[in-house]
């Protein structure tokens, strides 16, 4: 048994060995790095570290009133007041030493934070104008720790843009400025700011889309849309390319924070408005005063278009240019000075390229026919496009139910817009009426029609009151498989296709 044994263990150890030794030739070696992973890593270090010296911290200060509190002035002459026994307390209180009176409600100082990047080495720095709008005090942080004070030199808030100075003893290290118009969907990019005060963060992802439009976020859109993570305090950082060129300004997340849907101001935009602001202290842009949606493949179907190029008139700026000059509510602008317009990105960016005073020819589709309207363009007012939220507030207006027959194959009922519920849905107008039910299943359903919906306009026919709705689908085209509606919808204009009833 013994000899037996030692000559099986004889022939194994070759064996074994032999086997090891293949084993030990073929297997991988743990911790290689494919030669395209460590040059793209090393890419984002090296952009990371160019980029260090460029992107800065931007701590603010705001002086807020404490909510709530209505403050009355005795002395105040230039308010009248109007609210009851107004009068008599600004009577009564005159009459008090001026150490007794109630004291004006406290103010407290509130902090925020938010990113920015040195445009020249002159000291000026790019941010968004939400970082540092109302700011009583705003301090800059530099990645070698330095922290300089800084005043606004001017504020853009169609873009959503701002420029400040900080006065530095040396010389500041600008970022490098690419072009915007070149960037396509699917390039890597990245982001690098502060977010919720984790300063010269870099987080990395690629180009979602390019023209984003219709966000509601400013009166100006033309966003790069990316994936690359955005929170709280990005704000006016850069997004740049693996060359570490600033393509956009990163200035809003669409959803929760990190979600991955985060958007940036064109860099070529925002060159642009930076260097007004430092020429001039300020931006002037020409426009034409109107809002814009586009064209879907339902509103396309009904005029018989063979593609959805163009961009539809929902909104005009009263004694705006387009006013002035005969646009109308959904004129379908195609092309302007013979240049075909895809999409409403389009239009926006042939206007602003424009000078004001000058004129311009839009080619529109209006209810299927074509027309040619020239426009002078004028100064956009620094005011346009900006909304209160107070100006939208108001009591939740209680709207019945109460379907009638006339619209009942339609699936939807309206009621009368009253001053009180114009006020209670946040609404400026004085026609239209407003849908108080939508059946499921129903045309209007199927069409996108909601409660609370405002409608000014069936088939190119205004809608002052439920008659005239009622008329307007009436004499619609029977060839037509649907109606055109314009609705107001949270204070915005817009169209909905609804397929005909039955």
């Amino acid at each position: 048994m013994k000899s037996c044994h030692v000559e099986k263990a004889g022939r194994t150890l070759p064996f074994l060995l032999v086997l090891g030794l293949s084993l030990l030739l073929t297997a991988p070696v743990w911790g290689q790095v494919p030669p395209s992973v460590r040059e793209l890593q090393d890419t984002f270090i090296k952009v990371a570290r160019t980029l260090k010296s460029s992107v800065v911290n931007i701590r603010v200060e705001r002086e807020t009133k404490a909510s709530g509190i209505q403050w009355f002035d005795p002395d105040d002459e230039n308010n009248p007041g109007g609210a009851p026994f107004d009068d008599f307390f600004r009577y009564f209180f005159r009459q008090m030493p001026p150490g007794r009176r109630f004291q004006r409600p406290p103010t407290f100082k509130s902090e925020a934070a938010g990113s920015g990047v040195v445009f020249n080495s002159q000291g000026v720095i790019l941010t968004n104008n939400h970082v540092v709008k109302g700011a009583t005090s705003i301090v800059v942080k530099f990645a070698d720790g330095r922290e300089l004070k800084a005043e606004v030199v001017g504020q853009d808030p169609q873009s959503d843009l701002a420029v400040i100075k900080v006065d530095s003893p040396t010389p500041l290290v600008p970022a490098r400025f690419g072009d915007s118009d070149k960037v396509e969907v699917g390039q890597w990019c990245i982001a690098v700011g502060n977010p919720l005060g984790l300063e010269q963060t870099v987080t990395v992802g690629v180009v979602s889309a390019v023209g984003r439009s219709g966000i509601g976020a400013s009166p100006i859109e033309d966003f790069i849309q990316t994936d690359a993570s955005i929170n709280p305090g990005n704000s006016g950082g850069p997004l740049v390319d693996l060359e570490g060129n600033v393509i956009g300004i990163n200035t809003l997340i669409f959803t929760a924070p990190g979600s991955g849907i985060g958007f940036a101001i064109p860099s070529n935009m925002a060159v642009r408005v930076a260097q007004q602001i430092v020429e001039h202290g300020s931006v002037e842009r020409p426009f034409i005063g109107i809002t814009m949606q586009p064209v879907t493949q339902e509103l396309a179907d009904h005029y018989g278009l063979k593609d959805k190029n163009g961009a539809v008139v929902m909104d005009l700026v009263p004694d705006a240019p387009g006013a002035k000059a005969g646009l109308k509510q959904m004129d379908i602008i195609r092309s302007i000075d013979g240049r075909p317009m895809r999409s409403t990105s389009d239009v926006q960016k042939y206007v602003l390229a424009q000078k004001i005073g000058q004129t311009i020819t839009l080619n529109v589709l209006r209810n299927g026919v074509e027309k040619n309207i020239e426009v002078k363009l004028e100064k956009m007012p620094r005011s346009y496009g900006l909304r209160d939220p107070e100006d939208l507030a108001g009591s939740e207006p209680r709207l019945g139910k109460s379907p009638r027959s006339a619209l009942g194959k339609w699936g939807f009922a309206v009621q009368e817009l009253t001053p009180e519920l114009a006020k209670g849905l946040g609404l400026d107008r004085q026609e239209g009426v407003v849908v108080s039910d939508v059946r499921p299943g129903t045309p209007a359903a199927k069409g996108g029609l909601m409660v609370r919906d405002l409608i000014t306009q069936v088939n190119g026919q205004p809608v002052k009151d439920e008659r005239s709705l009622v008329e307007a689908l009436s004499k619609g085209d029977a060839s037509k498989k649907s109606a055109v509606f314009v609705v107001v919808r949270d204070g915005s204009p817009m169209f909905l296709v609804i397929p005909a009833a039955e």
